[in-house]
């Protein structure tokens, strides 16, 4: 927008546009704090538990695809070392015509994962983190952009060159489009 645009959308109605210059800030910071949180995440290459090693992967993969077909698609999921992004397409209702809740989902599968995790690895206590970063996807682009980024991770971690070397990585159908990555 040209500055005269502005000031006079600014003299308008000053509060809205305030509000709007609000919006825009926080939504610079989230996405400052989104990038901080996943570069973080990369760099950590010892975590206590690899969710990577094979047997994890296994009992991972499980859990995640539980439910497919009865109250959720999943469209593309990548396991790391030390967390997983997970693309998922959630059904409103479960075969049984139950609502079906994000939050009973990832309950779920964080409470079956790490019981098995724990088991396996001879160890108790918490292995997922209590909060989890979903976003709602709006459209086809930030669908294509949810999956490239999750197929991408561990490109972008440095850990293979090519996301279909990753051992941890699962995308669905072509006609879901994975074959355009």
């Amino acid at each position: 927008m040209l500055k005269s645009q502005i000031k006079f959308l600014e003299q308008q109605n000053p509060v809205t546009f305030e509000i709007e210059k609000i919006k825009q800030e926080y939504q610079l910071v989230w996405r400052k704090y989104l990038k901080a949180y996943h570069d973080l995440l990369d760099a950590e290459t010892k975590p206590k538990i690899d969710l990577s090693k094979p047997e994890n992967l296994e009992i991972i993969f499980g859990a995640l695809q539980f439910w497919e077909g009865t109250r959720l698609q999943n469209l593309a999921f990548t396991i790391m070392p030390n967390h997983v992004h997970w693309v998922v397409k959630l059904f409103d209702k479960d075969s049984g015509g139950i609502l079906v809740y994000l939050q009973d989902i990832l309950q779920s599968v964080k409470r079956h994962s790490s019981n098995k995790i724990n088991k396996g690895e001879k160890r108790s206590g918490k292995l997922w983190q209590k909060e989890s970063f979903d976003t709602t996807i709006r459209n086809e682009k930030h669908l294509f952009n949810a999956i490239n980024y999750t197929l991408n991770n561990p490109v972008k971690a440095g850990l293979v060159a090519n996301w279909r070397d990753w051992k941890g990585t699962w995308c669905g159908s072509s006609e879901q489009g994975c074959s355009d990555f």
